[in-house]
């Protein structure tokens, strides 16, 4: 017998932007550019920004972090388990 399986949208669970921007930065921490894609995808709709072909990922994220009142930066890195 097969698992049945139902969507989930992390959206149905941020209420807000304080939720937004704690998520943002969680899914930053990640450090992998396909969770950061999802993560800048889910403030776009939990906002309302158009989809604007025009505009690359780095665009994206910065608009995305103005939206929930978050600015981008550089930090050092942690270092890596070897």
């Amino acid at each position: 017998m097969a698992t049945e399986t139902l969507p989930f949208d992390s959206l149905d669970y941020l209420k807000g932007d304080e939720d937004l921007a704690g998520y943002f930065q969680e899914m930053l921490e990640i450090d992998d550019l396909k969770v950061t894609a999802i993560a800048v995808e889910t403030i776009e709709r939990a906002k309302g920004l158009a989809l604007d072909p025009t505009l690359d990922l780095a665009a994206r994220m910065e608009r995305a972090a103005h939206a929930v009142g978050l600015r981008l930066a550089a930090v050092p890195a942690e270092p890596r388990a070897a």
